[in-house]
């Protein structure tokens, strides 16, 4: 009975907006933007900044877009990770935490009506949709490395979010126009030259190449995973978000007639969330919001562009104010937010710069950096924490006990080491800025909207799904994601049903499937699109997909006509 009355909640919730959705002329370029893990309140404290630093009352690009709000969740929960929250932007059904691109598994706790027939199976996305449908461009910008979560959800497919090796031969195989972000010591040798024979130019921290690239098509990588945080980044050697995507637009517009799909992300706000620094967070956001005027100022200039940004989720329960301080009330902005523009690292930036440094230079390089210097414990654990990031694994557990005696764990928090996270909460103290966790949280999100008329733009309280149903509707696709899904990403088994099929290999990665039929042979390796037919190559639209859970291979209908 709960559970019918929490599916029926959510439709309720949808059935307003769907009734009385607003028409959507299709345009040329669509360029989505996700501002990875922000909460409303890490906007206000980026704002707070800019003011601070600028010395009067700014306001950030994005402000004068802010539309309405958008209300995300998973198919059985209301609260998700990256993965299932972008995923539904991307095709339009909620999925489970940690799943990239993939339909959910049933469970007792559907807020959503769930097809177990379907569960594990991988959805079509709006990039592959779109590509396939008007041979639009198709790009992805990023500050994670390039498989993680949100970029993995718009062009692959995985029931696990950290299978990095199913998802990277996906995306080399897909067909995306343009890559730029994080994870050049992620892409392996003979995949960079797949791409380098099909005409891409394929960089690996060379930042020059934003610049001087002049191909349609480009791999631009940095760093062996993330992209440093802005505030650490060092100029001319790591790329700012803005640069980035000025690039990635430059390449999808030239040569171009029918249009581009991007999508844009600024992945690190929620790395900082999840340490609680408030200083990565802010400066994470106006990094985003950089971006957000170069894509702002491509789409007035060009007539036929719309632009969306929204966040995945919130994070962290970030408030300005807090209860153990309860004189915050009324005060100055110099103490509600103490150095917070002063710092000139994020905690990251600051530990890495430690770690490097002579025990002895500690003191005097936190004062430089944070303009305040460490009391005496709080010194005495910046060494310990040093120390035990340098150890080898028979000193640390020596070290973890001293920490421990000092009620310090010695652990991080996600994407963060215990170091840096002993940072960020020295630089909360000097701050107003309070947290209730360091994972993800459930209110609703930011919407803001660009588009040629305003009759076009997005405006209101929307669901996820909603919000993928005008991205949709923006880019011209007429069917739904499930029903070109059932074309494109058919199980092998009904697809070659009454043939000889045989499935070779251990893990997913190395599955390779092979149908006789009519003395005709096919042979595809799994996460590629590389066919064989009787020997002779082709190259199917998208990789086909294997899923162990189902031992299947989910590939296009079309393929059985080859065999006939």
């Amino acid at each position: 009975m709960r559970q019918r009355i929490l599916t029926l909640f959510v439709a309720l919730l949808i059935l307003p907006q769907s009734l009385f959705a607003q028409e959507t002329k299709p345009v040329k370029n669509v360029i989505f933007m996700i501002a990875d893990g922000t909460s409303l309140s890490a906007i206000s404290l980026a704002r707070w900044y800019q003011n601070i630093e600028e010395g009067k009352l700014t306001k950030l690009n994005l402000d004068p877009y802010l539309s309405g709000s958008i209300i995300t969740f998973c198919s059985n929960a209301p609260i998700g990770d990256s993965a299932p929250t972008t995923s539904t932007f991307m095709n339009g059904i909620p999925s489970i935490q940690g799943m990239v691109g993939t339909y959910p598994y049933a469970t007792e706790n559907d807020l959503i009506s769930v097809d177990q027939e379907m569960a594990y199976r991988p959805i079509v996305s709006l990039t592959e949709a779109t590509r396939l449908l008007h041979n639009r461009k198709v790009g992805v910008v990023m500050t994670s490395e390039f498989p993680h979560a949100t970029p993995a959800d718009a062009t692959s497919h995985s029931y696990s979010r950290k299978r990095y090796d199913w998802i990277i031969p996906q995306m080399v195989y897909n067909s995306i126009d343009v890559l730029i972000g994080g994870g050049a010591g992620l892409l392996r040798n003979e995949q960079a030259k797949y791409l380098e024979d099909k005409g891409y130019g394929v960089y690996c921290n060379d930042h020059t190449s934003l610049s001087t690239h002049e191909g349609d098509k480009i791999w631009s990588l940095f760093s062996d995973r993330d992209v440093p945080y802005d505030i650490d980044a060092v100029e001319g050697v790591d790329p700012k978000i803005d640069e980035m995507v000025t690039a990635a637009l430059r390449h999808l517009d030239q040569n171009n007639p029918n249009g581009f799909f991007l999508l844009i992300e600024g992945s690190k706000v929620d790395w900082a969330a999840h340490a609680n620094d408030p200083v990565a967070i802010a400066t994470e956001v106006l990094a985003f919001d950089r971006a957000v005027k170069v894509a702002l100022d491509f789409a007035k200039a060009d007539g036929n562009t719309i632009v969306v940004l929204t966040s995945d989720h919130g994070n962290s329960g970030i408030s300005i104010g807090r209860r153990d301080l309860p004189d915050y009330a009324g005060t100055s902005k110099d103490k509600l937010f103490g150095p917070l523009t002063k710092i000139s690292k994020s905690s990251v930036g600051l530990a890495e710069m430690i770690s490097e440094a002579d025990e002895s230079e500690i003191a005097s390089l936190f004062e430089q950096v944070t303009t305040f210097t460490p009391g005496d414990k709080e010194l005495e654990i910046l060494k310990l924490l040093r120390k035990l990031e340098l150890a080898s694994d028979t000193e640390r557990p020596a070290i973890k006990q001293q920490l421990k005696e000092m009620n310090i764990t010695g652990e991080g928090a996600l994407y963060t080491g215990g170091l840096s996270d002993y940072i960020a909460s020295i630089y909360r103290t000097k701050m107003y800025i309070g947290f209730t966790t360091s994972g993800h949280t459930g209110e609703e999100t930011f919407l803001a909207s660009y588009a040629p008329t305003e009759e076009q733009r997005l405006k209101g309280v929307h669901t996820n799904m909603e919000l993928h149903d005008y991205l949709r509707r923006a880019l011209g696709i007429e069917p739904s994601m499930m029903e070109l899904t059932h074309q494109y990403y058919a199980p092998h088994s009904e697809v070659f049903r009454g043939m000889k099929i045989e499935i070779t290999g251990n893990d997913p990665k190395d599955k390779k499937l092979t149908v006789r039929h009519k003395r005709k042979t096919l042979t595809i390796q799994s996460f590629t699109n590389q066919l064989y037919v009787d020997g002779k190559f082709q190259e199917l639209p998208m990789p086909v997909v294997y899923v162990d859970k189902r031992g299947e291979f989910y590939l296009p209908v079309s393929l059985k006509d080859l065999l006939q």
